[in-house]
């Protein structure tokens, strides 16, 4: 039965030290390429340091068109699987390539050090981030993104960082700073700002995997970007 299976595999990364690309390697030796090649989404809630629940969505290889769902939480002796679904709607959009562990160099420690580095010259404070980690739809490299989460927490910034070369592909943030690369740049002029408001309001949008996350950031919308009206 695909559950039972899919929390068999789970199992066998307990000795992991972080759920990062090492989570794929256990899956693999124990079980085949089947359900490691198929791992499509990574995601923890927000956590203060590196995250100690991970939620791993993966293609059911017995089942086309489904996905399997599983939580590890890091307990004393190590990490403890949970099934937590199996279907077609587990996610209201399923990224459409699975990720590339091989390709993985920076892990959720090393992108939260970038994270907080850009924060920095951002003027912005966060306390807390919340992680993804999937494969880019046009490229198919590893990336993260990163939800950064003030004192209240709701979201004050949002990055996205290169799993493979630590480069920041994206930063946004809620005093009106973004960009393209490392470092931020102030908002464009009028004349260019709805074009801009667009490409940020997508590049965010494109890590909403689940409802949650829509209704989580929705008042960070509401503040970085105005109404045309």
């Amino acid at each position: 039965m695909k559950i039972p299976v899919f929390l068999s595999l789970l199992m066998a990364g307990a000795t992991l030290v972080h759920a990062n690309p090492e989570i794929a390697t256990i899956i693999d030796q124990e079980y085949g390429a089947a359900t490691a090649e198929g791992v499509v989404l990574l995601q923890s809630p927000a956590s203060p340091s590196d995250p100690t629940q991970w939620s791993v969505y993966a293609r059911d290889p017995f089942r086309p068109g489904e996905l399997v769902r599983a939580t590890i939480s890091a307990e004393k002796s190590g990490w403890a699987p949970k099934v937590s679904g199996a279907g077609t709607k587990l996610l209201s959009r399923v990224p459409p390539q699975v990720i590339a562990f091989n390709r993985i160099r920076f892990r959720s420690s090393d992108v939260l050090k970038i994270a907080q580095q850009n924060a920095v010259l951002a003027k912005v404070n966060f306390v807390s981030a919340a992680y993804q980690l999937a494969a880019n739809a046009t490229t198919g490299a590893p990336e993260w993104g990163l939800g950064l989460n003030g004192t209240d927490g709701r979201e004050v910034g949002f990055i996205v960082i290169s799993a493979e070369t630590g480069a920041v592909i994206h930063q946004q943030w809620n005093n009106g700073l973004a960009s393209y690369g490392p470092e931020p740049v102030s908002p464009p002029a009028s004349k260019g700002e709805k074009a801009a408001d667009d490409v940020k309001r997508a590049a965010r949008r494109a890590w909403e995997w689940t409802g949650d996350t829509g209704l989580e950031v929705g008042h960070f919308f509401k503040r970085l970007f105005k109404s045309g009206n």
